[in-house]
């Protein structure tokens, strides 16, 4: 006895020994008959003969709109990052924008600005204080010092800040 199912030869057409219903090629490829239909419709499936198609065609056909909807979903995906990273983009210009990112230089230059005016104060403190020239160099070594830790401490925070890592606590003394 002959399979029925049995696809014909690659340069033969089909004959009605290898059509199958519509229905049993749905359940052999796990989806629904309407969906058989949606994909003969869209050219996926052929269907030489009303409501039946072959094997070998339902199968490959099948394949074939997988395949298309992988490449489908790929493309959307890589579309779905394009946008994803323009949006971030946007969204960065727009912070910068209303300031609330602002620019690496201008960050520094600012921090160096408020540095320096510190330094120059702490320098002239001692002078302020006193006129008596050996209390004078006991304030300015202890202005020194605290110039000093200040400078260490700024020096980590930079290098906590490259790294990406949080700032390190205050580990500050009362030295007095």
């Amino acid at each position: 006895m002959a399979d029925r199912t049995s696809a014909a030869p690659p340069d033969k057409p089909p004959t009605a020994g290898d059509l199958i219903p519509l229905e049993t090629a749905a359940r052999l490829l796990m989806i629904s008959a309407e969906r058989v239909r949606q994909l003969i419709k869209d050219g996926y499936i052929p269907r030489p003969a009303p409501g039946r198609t072959t094997l070998v065609g339902a199968v490959q056909g099948y394949i074939r709109f997988r395949d298309d909807a992988d490449r489908r979903a790929t493309k959307s995906a890589s579309a779905n990052r394009v946008t994803d990273a323009r949006a971030s983009e946007i969204e960065l210009r727009l912070a910068e924008r209303r300031r609330d990112v602002i620019p690496r230089e201008e960050a520094e230059a600012a921090n160096a600005f408020v540095v320096g005016l510190v330094n120059e104060e702490l320098n002239g403190l001692p002078a302020r204080l006193t006129r008596d020239v050996p209390t004078r160099r006991k304030y300015e070594a202890e202005v020194d010092g605290s110039k000093a830790r200040i400078a260490k401490a700024l020096s980590d925070a930079a290098e906590h800040l490259e790294a990406g890592k949080p700032l390190p606590h205050s580990d500050a003394s009362d030295d007095t």
